[in-house]
């Protein structure tokens, strides 16, 4: 098998290894099904922005008798109603709906035949006795209805998909990692298990932007298979480390991936919106792709959270999607809300059209500690919107 497998597989495929193992054909498929993805991702949006700058705005602007506004919901209105009548807008969004089966179908042949062999090593680190970190599932837990009756991603069965009469299911983390990793790579910015991360731009971003500060305590918010919370592991080797979910089974992966690194993580379901942690328990409270994962309400609800458990002298930091109008023109607009309705991205344009500075100022960030804004990916294209505050020591 080639050793460049978006898995970071070797050829040798070291059967204790705790990442998904494709076989030759597998591995030849998600090439095809990334470089598809990659196709509708890059060139066909650039056409589509490139149809609506030049064919349809200055239309629309006379038909108007104004400029377009990115900002303007009406805009977009007027925008969507014209663009979704155009075959590339919809050869578009075919295209994209396409993909993402394919990119879902793609992980669930893999895990058919590799699942079981995932399993054997997650009762192996299970029944260990010199335990690293911590696992504290909640089975009395009210899930919100957005994450436990949505399939977000299109993911199959959702991110809190359980089966019955298994104690330790890990599927809902196995399909989170595998399509994870393909998706980031068909945006075209690559992934490999170990390798550079989004916490790892957080973390730099941190250094740079409060030189002064070290946590001892940090927790991951919203931290899904625990991908980004073993980064924080990593390079603050010294600090109690604790990721946050409410879906058990990215928990267990994450927990049993930390495990098989020999790291010491304390995962626990919890909502972020109501946790149980004391105040000011935190020095480092961060999240990276979470926010637009759930509804404005439980937004705002979880910042207070957030800032509730952060300790004087802290530091709140969150990375997500680069959504916002005013950064992104119509025609992303108008592709983002079809993604809303139709492929998996349920809360992506209530994310974007929130008020993220009011919305920190509200909870009670100082104005003058608040930060929001675009900072380019050092590796990759784009950018992450990054936002927070130092809470006052």
């Amino acid at each position: 098998m080639p050793n460049n497998s978006i898995y970071g597989v070797h050829p040798s495929l070291d059967d204790n290894d705790f990442s998904l193992h494709p076989n030759h054909d597998e591995w030849a498929r998600q090439r095809f099904v990334i470089d598809f993805k990659k196709k509708v991702n890059l060139e066909l949006r650039d056409d589509i922005r490139e149809v609506f700058e030049k064919k349809l705005q200055p239309k629309l602007e006379v038909k108007l008798g104004h400029e377009l506004d990115n900002l303007s919901r009406d805009d977009r209105k007027a925008a969507k109603q014209e663009l979704t009548k155009e075959n590339l807008f919809h050869t578009w969004a075919s295209m994209t709906y396409m993909s993402q089966d394919m990119m879902w179908d793609c992980v669930d042949e893999i895990l058919d035949h590799d699942l079981p062999r995932l399993e054997n090593i997650t009762a192996d680190l299970k029944g260990k006795s010199d335990q690293r970190g911590t696992l504290t599932l909640n089975p009395d837990l009210d899930i919100p209805q957005n994450i436990s009756d949505v399939w977000i991603h299109r993911q199959p069965g959702g991110f809190c998909c359980e089966r019955e009469g298994n104690d330790f299911d890990i599927l809902a983390g196995a399909r989170y990692t595998g399509g994870g990793m393909m998706y980031s790579a068909g945006k075209g910015r690559g992934a490999k298990p170990g390798g550079y991360s989004a916490a790892h731009f957080l973390i730099e971003n941190i250094k740079a932007d409060f030189q002064d500060f070290m946590p001892n305590q940090i927790l991951d918010v919203g931290c899904g298979s625990g991908y980004n919370t073993a980064t924080y592991a990593t390079i603050y080797s010294n600090a109690d480390v604790h990721g946050i979910d409410v879906a058990p089974g990215l928990l267990r992966w994450g927990n049993a991936r930390a495990e098989s690194l020999g790291q010491a993580i304390h995962f626990t379901q919890m909502n972020s919106a109501d946790m149980d942690f004391e105040d000011e328990s935190f020095d480092l409270i961060a999240s990276t792709i979470w926010g637009h994962e759930t509804t404005p309400s439980i937004l705002t609800k979880s910042l207070s959270e957030c800032w509730r458990v952060l300790r004087p002298g802290g530091v709140m930091f969150h990375m997500d999607v680069t959504t916002q109008p005013g950064y992104t023109g119509l025609a992303d607009q108008v592709m983002n809300d079809w993604q809303v309705k139709y492929n998996g991205e349920p809360f992506w344009m209530g994310f974007a059209d929130a008020n993220i500075p009011a919305i920190l100022s509200e909870i009670g960030c100082p104005n003058e500690s608040i930060f929001t804004g675009h900072r380019k990916r050092n590796r990759g294209d784009g950018d992450w919107f990054c936002y927070g505050a130092r809470k006052p020591k």
